[in-house]
Formats: structure tokens, C-alpha cells, sequence
């Protein structure tokens, strides 16, 4: 009986020293925080090739060093406490990000400074740079009416897609792309996904499939839109309306995917 009691009050003992392990932030450097948000959780899995990128290059050990508090949760273990479609995901002010993002892009979402940068000097601290242009196929310009594009159905048969962009009344520019599949069912997408959109490349056809410009995955069209989170192209709409030979295309539907542009 001894010997059952000692081997399960080492199990709970390991248990719980797991749970603290998960559950609780690394340690920060002992440095004051330089930057505004303090606090960041980071969802990760060590199957993740992006993960492991961030990994290989030092960012969450870089932002610590910055005097934040970086509480790092591997989602094959635990607690997961936010929604999210895949890894890598940051949370930050209560904002999840999921995709990769490099370490001077956590700098700027954290409202971070350089140490020899006075807080108060508003000029010196805007070093960041500015988006790189966008890299994939930006296709033709299209304008919302009304809160809908219309886009001829001639053309479409041969099963290529036709990329677009659009601009949305918040000045942001939306790129997609419009597919016809092989049960004449008209798909739309975004021209980015979750985990690539940072480097701006988009997708492109090859035979019966869309491939992403950056990582490679690819996906068969009749799949288009109708998935969402990691690679998949972002989903504006798996079944688009057509009226007098037009497909519709609805605002809200483009809104959907505007924080990948």
C-alpha cells in the first residue's frame, strides 16, 4: 500500500509541476518594459514549421529581453484559452493574431522602443518601416456599387482563376481571386492566408489546384473558401450569387478577409 501511495503522490506531483510549467509567463528580463503593452501569450506547436522559425530566430526570448512578459502555451498541451484557427497565434491586448510574425512587427504591435530612443521624442521612435508593396498577383481593378462588385461570367469556363483587387471604403485595398469549379459553382478568396499574409505573395493555379506563393501548400479548387484558418486562402465566399450573367460579390464578404491586407 506504501508503495502505491509514494507512486501516486509523485504522479500529482509532476502533474502539477507540468501545469505550472504551461500556465505561468517566462520570466522577463529584469529590465523595465520598453514598450507600452507588457504582456504577451504565444500559441505554438512543435510541429509547426512557422513556429519553428520564430523559434530559430530568438523572438520570443528577443521580446523578453524588451521586458515583456511572454506566457508560451503549446496548444498540444494547454489551457487554451483564446479561439483561433492555428499556430503560430500571439495575443495581444486582448488581440489575437494568428499567423507568423517577425520580431520588429511584435515590436510595433507591442508599442515598443529602442533603448537609446527618448520616450517623448515622437519623430525619433517612428522608425518602423512601412509594409512592403504588395508582391502577389494584384489583378484587375474592380470598384464596389452599392456594396457589390459585378464581374462577367465569360471567361470562366476553362476553370482559371481571375485575380482582382478592390479598394473598401476604408482606403484598404482587398486582393482576391474568382474561381469557377468543375460543378460550375463560382468561389472567391482572399490572394493571402493566415500564416503567409506578412511576407505579401498571394497564391497562384497550377492545373487543378491553388498554391501558395510562399510556403507552397496547395489546395484543390472544389475546397476553395470553404475552410478557414492556416494556409487556406482566405474565404470570401464558396458559392457566389450570379444574376444576368454577373457574379456578386458583397462587401461584406470582402470585409471578412481585410485584416490579411
Amino acid at each position: 500500500m506504501k508503495g502505491i501511495f509514494l507512486a501516486i503522490l509523485i504522479a500529482v506531483v509532476l502533474i502539477g509541476g507540468a501545469w505550472l510549467l504551461v500556465s505561468q509567463p517566462n520570466s522577463p528580463s529584469n529590465s523595465p518594459s520598453q514598450c507600452q503593452i507588457d504582456e504577451l501569450i504565444y500559441y505554438y506547436s512543435d510541429q509547426c514549421t512557422w513556429c519553428q522559425r520564430i523559434k530559430n530566430e530568438r523572438t520570443i526570448e528577443k521580446i523578453q529581453e524588451l521586458g515583456v512578459r511572454v506566457q508560451k502555451i503549446n496548444v498540444n498541451v494547454g489551457p487554451i484559452r483564446h479561439q483561433f484557427q492555428g499556430v503560430p497565434t500571439f495575443v495581444i491586448n486582448n488581440q489575437v493574431l494568428s499567423g507568423y510574425k517577425a520580431f520588429e512587427e511584435l515590436k510595433k504591435l507591442l508599442g515598443c522602443q529602442d533603448k537609446n530612443i527618448p520616450a517623448n521624442d515622437q519623430e525619433a521612435i517612428s522608425y518602423y518601416p512601412p509594409p512592403a508593396d504588395y508582391a502577389g498577383t494584384k489583378g484587375e481593378k474592380v470598384v464596389l456599387k452599392n456594396g457589390e462588385i459585378e464581374i462577367d461570367i465569360s471567361g470562366f469556363e476553362d476553370g482559371r482563376a481571375r485575380f482582382y483587387n478592390v479598394n473598401l471604403p476604408s482606403g484598404k485595398t482587398i486582393y482576391f481571386f474568382v474561381v469557377r469549379d468543375k460543378n460550375g459553382i463560382y468561389r472567391a478568396a482572399a490572394n493571402e492566408c493566415q500564416v503567409c499574409y506578412s511576407v505579401r505573395k498571394g497564391f497562384r493555379q497550377e492545373g487543378d489546384e491553388i498554391v501558395c506563393n510562399n510556403c507552397g501548400n496547395r489546395y484543390p479548387i472544389e475546397k476553395i473558401a470553404t475552410e478557414k484558418g492556416g494556409c487556406n486562402p482566405g474565404p470570401i465566399n464558396p458559392n457566389l450569387e450570379v444574376e444576368n450573367n454577373q457574379i456578386i460579390i458583397k462587401q461584406a464578404d470582402l470585409e471578412q478577409v481585410s485584416d490579411l491586407f
